[in-house]
């Protein structure tokens, strides 16, 4: 009998769309840097388990990195491909098991090397093949981006999950297709819980992960929790599996990881400071934030990097604010929950990147240091800022290629999005990647495109493609009936659309 091709993971729906910032080598270096650590100049960087290729795709048209990806999936490489082609950034992308890839002899040495959630979904030998892959073919000094589903976050929940893939085996049968299958899984889940049993006594948490996951997206669904493999690790146990490729732990992908009193209250920072290994106390930390699923930045030889040496990083070190500045807030929601930032020190850092230019991290220090806001506390804001989501790394100078390249895959997408739903995110050549851009959103720029110019007009060219193809608006939760209630709702939108979003997305280099 032949070998199952798929090794026991999900092919029959397509993993989501979705981009992944951590992934994006801007944002590495900005990471390394304030971390302390040298960071490699990345020319080439390749994605093992791209998925649909989004978060590939939208960083090969946003800078100048050669890219190169793997999936074994063929309907997702034909995906990624097709996109890649629209953008002409010349992304190379193959579906080989990971070992196939391993032995191409056409494959350049990276400079970084990215996986995003996929440690997590495949069996021992493929773990095993993706470090065999990292050893051969990580170059000296540099990083690799692993995020995975941690422990203890997912202790309680494993023995749940693992029960539900016993139903899926035993009792649902294959032909039902993998949604249904799912909702039946998540069905009889339910009743269990709803006997009583003393696991739920005991594991109270897994209760709340059931009830979480239920509503998801079920291509979501499928490839998070319904691999044959599903493997939450320990921090500790993940650095013991990448020491064959001579990685070493640098600095957490999560900018909020950072600041130690965004993840963790004063006892525990004090307890951490006790610990003398910084590798039990990244572990540690997890302890702390019940962390489920960890981003990291892995480096194979780190170079420590002076005081002076630092300050001189900084000042090819890029950010930008990714939204309009009245739409920033000082009220950030952390892992241990909401903060209530310095307005001191984040008003004048707000106002001086309120233009939506790119700013140098060393020209904002230079501008805004002062008694009360030292280097540290600048730096920190920084960090929480971008953390939020509120600001970007940026690209100082975006290369003429990458805006070409970047609005021919919009425009791709853009296109798309008058049919479906699906893809919330445009490539920006000064963030080097994607920006979040909804559906509506979307339909506006291409209604500009299109001679629309008022409030008036966007809203009659967008309510003119999703009725012609029988969608309507959803308001509150309420779905909108009749022309006049949508194109009032659209009217809406597009006035703040144009008064906001479009003058971002325009300084973001997203017309």
């Amino acid at each position: 009998m032949a070998e199952d091709w798929t090794a026991g993971y999900v092919t029959e729906i397509g993993y989501s769309w979705a981009y992944f910032p951590e992934i994006n080598p801007l944002r590495v270096k900005i990471a390394l840097v304030c971390a302390g650590i040298a960071p490699p100049p990345i020319q080439t960087a390749c994605e093992l388990g791209f998925g649909q290729g989004l978060s590939l795709n939208l960083l090969a048209a946003g800078g100048e990195v050669e890219w190169h990806g793997n999936d074994f999936n063929p309907s997702h490489a034909a995906v990624a491909r097709e996109m890649a082609g629209h953008s002409g950034a010349g992304a190379q992308l193959s579906d080989e098991s990971f070992a196939e890839f391993r032995q191409r002899g056409d494959l350049p040495q990276f400079d970084y090397i990215a996986l995003h959630g996929v440690w997590s979904w495949v069996s021992d030998q493929n773990r095993r093949e993706i470090v065999d892959f990292i050893r051969a073919k990580l170059k000296v000094g540099g990083v690799c981006y692993v995020s995975y589903n941690v422990q203890p976050g997912w202790s309680g929940f494993i023995p749940l999950r693992n029960l539900m893939m016993e139903y899926l085996d035993r009792l649902s049968p294959s032909g039902r297709g993998i949604s249904n299958r799912i909702g039946e899984a998540f069905d009889f889940a339910k009743k269990l819980i709803d006997t009583d049993p003393l696991f739920a006594k005991a594991a109270p948490g897994a209760l709340a992960r059931l009830e979480g996951a239920m509503p998801q997206d079920r291509s979501y669904l499928a490839h998070e929790f319904f691999n044959r493999d599903w493997h939450p690790m320990s921090f500790l146990d993940l650095g013991r599996a990448l020491d064959p490729a001579k990685l070493g732990f640098a600095c957490s992908a999560n900018f909020f990881e950072h600041v130690s009193n965004m993840t963790m209250t004063a006892g525990q920072n004090e307890f951490i400071k006790t610990i003398p290994d910084a590798m039990l106390r990244q572990q540690l930390m997890d302890f702390m934030s019940n962390q489920l699923f960890r981003r990291d930045y892995w480096i194979r030889g780190a170079r420590r990097l002076t005081g002076a040496e630092q300050m001189e990083h900084f000042n090819d070190c890029h950010v930008v604010l990714a939204r309009h500045v009245d739409d920033c807030s000082l009220k950030v929601k952390g892992p241990i929950g909401e903060a209530t930032l310095n307005e001191e020190i984040y008003r004048p850092l707000l106002d001086l990147l309120a233009d939506n230019r790119v700013h140098s991290i060393g020209d904002i220090i230079r501008k805004l240091q002062s008694e009360k806001r030292t280097v540290a506390s600048l730096l920190q804001a920084l960090l929480v800022l971008m953390g939020d989501g509120q600001i970007a790394p940026a690209n100082g100078n975006p290369p003429g290629r990458a805006r070409r390249q970047c609005d021919r895959l919009n425009k791709h997408i853009k296109r798309r999005s008058r049919d479906v739903d699906e893809i919330h995110f445009l490539a920006s050549p000064v963030t080097g990647g994607g920006v979040p851009i909804s559906r509506i959103n979307q339909l506006f720029v291409l209604g500009l495109e299109n001679k629309a110019g008022d409030a008036d007009q966007l809203a009659r060219f967008v309510w003119q493609a999703l009725s012609a193809r029988n969608q309507r608006l959803v308001h509150d939760g309420k779905t909108l009936e009749g022309d006049e209630e949508s194109l009032a709702e659209l009217r809406k939108r597009a006035d703040v659309f144009l008064a906001k979003s479009r003058p971002v997305y325009a300084a973001l280099g997203i017309q």
